[in-house]
């Protein structure tokens, strides 16, 4: 006489095997947006860092200092200054009127033995200095991604018309530190100070 066999049928194993594969999928998934979540929570925490370490040495400058440590002249064209790919923004973009832009995306980061970094309108160096927290030993994608540091200066009641900039009663300084995240895709850590021209 057989004795009848227990086993799994076919159905019961494809079954077992789906189920299987999405659970594993959501475990990947979740170590893949981990990882994400863990490297752009690094990347703005040196933004972070960056950006006080910029309010702390403006904290120290006047109004006629930052006017002469970032070349602001009163021939200095007063325009918009945009920004592009603000994520949460209209349309992506942050625009300030009447206002002057400096950033590091014209400075050139040499990565000879010591690596150099210029860059135009930082006569006294205070943009070099700021981009070597960012970009160590040269290379500009150890700690970020193509990382920019960017200043919008907005003169404000200048007591003279002609003279916008240099007499100014207050200037509105927004900083900004940004990095490539994605191809398409920049993030940007805001800071904003004001000096008053006393």
């Amino acid at each position: 006489m057989k004795t009848r066999q227990h086993g799994y049928s076919l159905v019961e194993v494809l079954i077992a095997m789906a189920i299987t594969s999405v659970v594993l999928l959501t475990v990947v998934t979740l170590f893949y947006m981990g990882r994400r979540n863990v490297y752009s929570g690094k990347q703005m925490t040196v933004a972070a860092a960056s950006g006080t370490q910029i309010l702390e040495d403006l904290s120290t400058m006047t109004a006629g200092d930052i006017v002469t440590n970032f070349n602001l002249t009163d021939a200095t064209t007063l325009t918009t200054v945009t920004l592009s790919n603000v994520t949460g923004a209209s349309n992506g973009r942050i625009s300030f009127d009447q206002s002057i832009g400096r950033d590091s995306s014209s400075c050139t980061v040499l990565t000879t033995t010591p690596y150099t970094i210029t860059c135009p309108n930082d006569p006294n160096g205070y943009m070099v200095k700021w981009m070597r927290t960012l970009v160590p030993q040269g290379d500009k994608n150890t700690q970020m991604s193509n990382p920019i540091i960017g200043f919008v200066f907005t003169p404000r009641s200048p007591t003279d018309v002609a003279r916008k900039v240099t007499t100014a009663q207050f200037i509105r300084a927004r900083i900004y530190v940004s990095w490539q995240e994605g191809p398409t895709r920049r993030r940007y850590a805001f800071f904003d100070t004001t000096k008053v021209n006393r």
